[in-house]
């Protein structure tokens, strides 16, 4: 009896030893991220959904030139933030993801999230140990579905600031380059700590933080969306989808949240 309590002693001691462990890894690793003062490298893993040959001919085809408007977009807005690091993210573009990433549970509730959490975190611990790229400090899924004229709405992208890993539900088609982005974008910023910016019951842009121009008279229509929002308000219950980060803009409740203002 003494034997086997003395080894359940050791077993829980082991245990706590590796949650505190992991604890403290990520938050070093939230942070860091947030400090600004080392250029954040994201890399991103495109993957094609299912079997359509456009979708994986176009996944292809990708280069990191098509994500160059996410580094100009954390450019421009971190200088108007007066943030002096140039450039604040670099991206590079992996082909070490043959499959894609574990989906979000059909009914999600506590238990399944933290599991498929925890599903999503060890799936990306065992791609960048398996990359032969240097070890990013944000990983970002982007998974392409065909986009055709019956397409269906994509399942919810995520972005998880445990773990520093977000995954991107996107559109297999140079049509949809533009709102890829803002997804992607999105879901980048949700790692460093971002929270949304519009009702999750409507989609529609909070009042006056999910605005890209709050001090704007009259209010409406908006010529900016916050990025957190991921809609531009057109008036108090309307909002259309941006076409590119170009229409887009990171507030200051966002700014303050991922480091950019103090």
């Amino acid at each position: 009896m003494a034997g086997r309590t003395f080894l359940g002693n050791l077993r829980l001691a082991a245990l706590l030893a590796v949650l505190v462990f992991v604890a403290l890894g990520a938050w070093l690793d939230r942070t860091r991220s947030r400090a600004w003062e080392h250029t954040l490298r994201v890399t991103v893993y495109p993957v094609a959904v299912g079997s359509a040959p456009d979708a994986r001919a176009y996944v292809d085809a990708l280069t990191v030139a098509d994500f160059a408007g996410v580094e100009d977009f954390f450019g421009e807005e971190a200088r108007r933030y007066e943030v002096a690091l140039s450039p604040p993210v670099r991206l590079r573009l992996s082909r070490a993801v043959s499959t894609p990433p574990p989906a979000l549970p059909d009914r999600p509730g506590p238990l399944t999230i933290a599991l498929w959490s925890l599903r999503l975190r060890w799936y990306a611990a065992r791609i960048a140990w398996s990359d032969p790229l240097p070890t990013p400090d944000v990983q970002v899924f982007a998974t392409f579905a065909p986009l055709t004229s019956g397409a269906v709405a994509l399942p919810d992208s995520v972005g998880l600031s445990k773990g520093l890993v977000a995954m991107a539900n996107l559109y297999a088609s140079r049509q949809a380059a533009g709102s890829n982005q803002v997804v992607l974008t999105h879901e980048l910023l949700h790692t460093l700590g971002a929270t949304d910016k519009y009702d999750l019951a409507s989609g529609q842009p909070l009042e006056a933080t999910g605005l890209g121009d709050p001090e704007r008279t009259p209010r409406y229509p908006q010529a900016f969306g916050e990025i957190m929002a991921g809609r531009i308000a057109t008036g108090p219950q309307s909002a259309r989808i941006p076409s590119s980060l170009q229409e887009m803009r990171v507030g200051p409740a966002t700014a303050h949240e991922i480091g950019w203002v103090r």
